[in-house]
């Protein structure tokens, strides 16, 4: 396993000490910023509908602010980054420089299906 992953789950583990104080953590725009939230949310309405051709619906998936987990402007993200949030940030993006997207989707899958 790539040490980086390490990263992501230590990045994560803070997040509860945002979830009761904000609507957003530093974990969820995190996953916005990688294509995440994206890439799941059309994976699901690409399974429910099995409408792959229906752009309009691909495009709203894609582009609402209600399907994404980062529920502030992105200029407003001082809100909850401050210096420690930062490091682990750019520690967590490090995973990309040896695993592909869909290998990091699917160990934040594992990741957010232990936490319920």
């Amino acid at each position: 396993m790539n040490k980086n992953y390490k990263h992501i789950e230590d990045f994560y583990n803070m997040d509860s000490d945002f979830k009761n104080s904000f609507k957003s953590t530093p974990f969820d725009f995190y996953l916005d910023f990688i294509g995440y939230t994206t890439d799941r949310n059309l994976k699901e309405e690409e399974k429910e509908n099995k409408n792959y051709r229906d752009y309009e619906k691909r495009y709203k998936a894609r582009n609402s602010i209600s399907t994404h987990k980062w529920k502030y402007m992105v200029f407003e993200a001082d809100q909850v980054f401050g210096h420690r949030e930062r490091v682990q940030f750019g520690l967590a993006l490090m995973i990309f420089e040896d695993v592909g997207y869909e290998d990091v989707y699917k160990f934040i899958d594992n990741l957010l299906v232990e936490e319920k």
